[in-house]
């Protein structure tokens, strides 16, 4: 059993039925895999869909939830905040990635997941950071 954190990218391409990604996510909940959105995630595509006025999309997306797990920022202590730290740290030398990518990557790596993303090329920055692409055919 493996535990996936979905970075937006990967939460998109599910709402629009990409016949790769939902392969592989039909698979994860078939194998009893662990599937999570960050509190980030949910923030960046419920902000956008609402901006959008996309109703639709926006209740599919509420199912979608109600049927992961919640990985929040931080619950009981600072443990993510200060991998989150680390993290810019680590990147502050050379290239950065966004914030809001940062607190996800922390997120995935503290709660012991797989980030699941199609920002390969971005995310393979952090150093320890687990991640898979769903995109392709692995």
């Amino acid at each position: 059993m493996a535990n996936y954190c979905l970075d937006s990218n990967v939460v998109s391409d599910i709402l629009r039925g990409d016949s790769a990604v939902m392969r592989h996510f039909e698979a994860a909940k078939k194998n009893n895999d662990e599937l999570f959105i960050p509190s980030i995630v949910y923030y960046e595509i419920v902000r956008g869909l609402r901006a959008a006025s996309k109703i639709r999309k926006l209740t599919a997306f509420q199912f979608l939830y109600d049927t992961v797990k919640p990985l929040y920022l931080d619950q009981d202590d600072l443990t993510t905040i200060e991998k989150a730290v680390e993290i810019y740290l680590q990147l502050h030398k050379g290239q950065m990635i966004e914030d809001n990518d940062i607190y996800i990557a922390a997120i995935a790596m503290v709660n012991n997941c797989t980030l699941v993303t199609a920002n390969v090329r971005h995310f393979s920055r952090v150093e320890g950071l687990r991640f898979v692409n769903w995109r392709g055919n692995d």
